[in-house]
């Protein structure tokens, strides 16, 4: 089957599912995808999703920012918001690991973090499955990445840090994933998850319209409390949780160009600097959020 369809919640198990919203793909179908809403635990997740062998298609788009240069107004805020939030990731990474060592990046892209890292002295791996970024990543910084993480082969407890910024929700098998976390990182390794946050301010403003549904590329929508409550199951701990203060400008602008508001870049930088002040003071309101975690 080209689909997967979900008659339980895939965080829970429970099999009371309720309609949450219907989303738009702006970027490649212009098909509408369901969310459902878990009446137990209240985990969000995408139905009907394209299987991990027909998903690939829905990220063929010049849009897609990870694997593409953008250009125009959206594509130069999106490369000056990657310079400053890669020092911001790196500076997260000293000041939560033990010490420098090895770390791997799961979604890495076409490797700007892992650039970043090797600069500072760590020794780097990374997966991606997209066989452009990793083509990229040769070519921009002579890195050599692996494909996805089920073909990966890595020594159990090889990595001080594993970081997933923006590729959980991506990743079909959820449980599988974690799986592989907690055996690839050291007993007393270091990992760090930035996942958009589907409880912030910003998604209950934009409602269905809001930028980071992004279905069904996100196959999975996380608050701070779902987000605990799996990493919990698989045996982790958050030790701490941080803003990531920038995603929320990226995200409006494209939520206002997907309701087609006349002033769509006004209302973008008004609305942002409200959440990210109303966010100063409530951290759970922030568009994005980064878990920083450790094994129990």
């Amino acid at each position: 089957m080209n689909i997967v369809h979900y008659l339980h919640c895939p965080l829970c198990g429970s099999h009371r599912l309720s309609h949450y919203l219907t989303s738009t793909d702006h970027l490649v179908s212009h098909n509408n995808f369901e969310i459902l809403r878990c009446n137990d635990c209240n985990f969000l997740f995408t139905q009907d999703v394209p299987s991990p062998q027909a998903i690939g298609a829905y990220y063929e788009s010049l849009h897609y920012s990870p694997h593409h240069a953008m250009s125009g107004l959206i594509g130069s805020i999106y490369v000056m918001a990657r310079r400053v939030m890669l020092r911001r990731k790196a500076q997260m990474v000293h000041l939560y690991a033990t010490h420098t060592g090895t770390l791997l990046d799961i979604g890495a892209g076409c490797g700007h973090f892992l650039s970043q890292m090797q600069k500072r002295g760590w020794m780097v791996a990374g997966c991606e499955q997209s066989e452009t970024a990793r083509q990229m990543a040769q070519s921009l910084f002579g890195l050599s990445l692996a494909g996805d993480v089920w073909s990966a082969q890595y020594d159990t407890g090889a990595f001080d840090v594993i970081t997933l910024w923006h590729a959980m929700e991506h990743i079909h098998d959820l449980h599988g994933l974690w799986s592989r976390l907690r055996q690839w990182l050291a007993a007393d390794g270091t990992l760090v998850v930035a996942v958009p946050n589907c409880s912030s301010a910003d998604a209950r403003h934009y409602g269905c319209n809001w930028a980071a549904w992004d279905v069904p590329r996100h196959l999975w929508h996380f608050s701070p409390d779902a987000f605990s409550a799996l990493a919990a199951q698989h045996g982790f701990r958050v030790v701490a949780i941080h803003r990531l203060p920038l995603d929320v400008y990226y995200i409006s602008l494209m939520s206002e160009q997907y309701r087609n508001e006349k002033f769509g870049l006004l209302s973008a930088i008004w609305h942002s600097l409200l959440f990210n002040i109303r966010s100063t003071f409530h951290i759970q309101e922030t568009s994005s959020l980064i878990y920083i975690l450790r094994r129990w």
